[in-house]
């Protein structure tokens, strides 16, 4: 388990890497979305794209 991460002399929780990388993952699912149009099967898009984030930090909460 990683304690702390060390960014230019500052002391981050780990929380703060997995958002992150879960930003670098998402962006380009994000892109995707917007590409197949997922606003017409869903009713509040930016709901759905919270909920999508929210499990990519789990997942790799999870996996580190």
């Amino acid at each position: 388990m990683i304690k702390e991460i060390d960014v230019f002399g500052i002391y981050l929780a780990p929380f703060a890497g997995y958002l992150a990388v879960a930003l670098l993952v998402f962006i380009p699912i994000r892109f995707w979305f917007d590409r197949i149009e997922i606003q017409k099967w869903f009713w509040h898009r930016w709901l759905f794209e919270v909920a999508v984030f929210t499990v990519i930090v789990s997942i790799i909460g999870l996996i580190f």
